[in-house]
């Protein structure tokens, strides 16, 4: 919960189109925002301005014009905010399964998330190939080689990594470790059964 702002607030004025389309567009010139996101902060604004000035009936229809026109001029693009999102996610290192979370919170529909993930990956060499070093990337930022084997397979499965991806990127990140001098003390326990004491 958000402690209290210390400024003092405007009055809402009463909503007008040119202000929700004033509030789009700021909200836009900040961030790239899906239309389902958008949509939110729209409908919150017109929340505000109707606990000050009463509920309007064609506030919605507003907003839905609105949101039409913005996609049509291609401000508000689903698809393109989903690449971006998976090629950021992607860099840094997040699996597919996390992905497809971020974009369903973030109101992009199955099939425009699945082209996205499809197209970013094949860049990347392929699904297999693109989860595998996304992977490895989490591993070595989160130099996961140098902990317990199973505490890191664990690490990687709450990120969405199958145990084998986990279990191959672990090994990359190892073998890239000793190659460049620095073995990690791993403990090759790959979580597959008791470990002999």
């Amino acid at each position: 919960m958000r402690a209290p702002s210390s400024r003092t607030t405007r009055p809402e004025k009463p909503l007008t189109p040119a202000a929700l389309e004033r509030s789009a567009l700021w909200h836009l010139s900040r961030r790239a925002l899906t239309r389902a996101q958008l949509q939110g902060l729209l409908q919150k604004k017109a929340a505000r301005a109707a606990a000050v000035h009463g509920p309007r009936d064609e506030v919605q229809g507003w907003i839905d014009a609105l949101l039409a026109r913005l996609q049509d001029s291609l401000l508000v693009d689903d698809a393109r905010v989903a690449r971006a999102r998976v090629e950021s996610g992607r860099a840094a290192g997040r699996s597919r399964r996390a992905l497809q979370a971020r974009l369903r919170r973030d109101g992009v529909d199955a099939a425009t998330a699945a082209q996205a993930l499809q197209s970013v990956d094949n860049d990347r060499g392929g699904g297999a190939d693109a989860e595998l070093h996304a992977g490895s990337t989490w591993a070595r930022k989160k130099s996961l080689a140098s902990k317990d084997r199973t505490r890191a397979l664990a690490a990687l499965a709450r990120q969405g990594f199958s145990f084998d991806i986990a279990r191959r990127a672990l090994d990359a990140v190892a073998a890239a470790a000793a190659a460049h001098g620095d073995e990690p003390d791993v403990d090759h326990d790959d979580g597959a059964g008791p470990r002999a004491r």
